[in-house]
């Protein structure tokens, strides 16, 4: 397989981990993982879609707890959510960035998720570049 083919099916796999956030990114990892552009990729998609869904998990404990509380408890939850929002702002930008870096061949991590990624698969490739 020629270099310049290599790259172009590695760049495919980094942008179907954007495309298909959780799903393409579990199949860029089992299909090309031992590429570093899918791998950065791939990483950070799979990184980011469990950030987004923990905190609106962990908002939904919160404000269930809060919504307990006469009067405040509610605005708090709302307010608290305002915040999820922002996060989903926040990682919906960074993906936009990300699949337009794996199309481009960059190997370049999202800034919030790369904490979460370097947690959960341990890898000494990902690093904030």
């Amino acid at each position: 397989m020629s270099q310049q083919k290599r790259s172009e099916s590695s760049r495919a796999f980094a942008a179907l981990a954007y495309i298909l956030p959780l799903l393409g990114g579990l199949i860029g990892l089992a299909v090309d993982g031992r590429n570093p552009l899918t791998r950065v990729h791939a990483q950070q998609t799979i990184g980011a879609a469990l950030a987004l869904a923990l905190s609106f998990l962990v908002w939904g404990v919160v404000s269930y707890g809060l919504a307990l509380i006469p009067i405040v408890g509610p605005i708090f939850a709302i307010a608290l959510f305002s915040l999820v929002i922002a996060l989903g702002v926040f990682l919906l930008a960074n993906w936009i960035l990300g699949l337009a870096l794996a199309l481009r061949g960059v190997e370049r991590t999202i800034p919030f998720a790369n904490r979460l990624v370097v947690r959960l698969f341990a890898d000494a490739s990902v690093r904030q570049k």
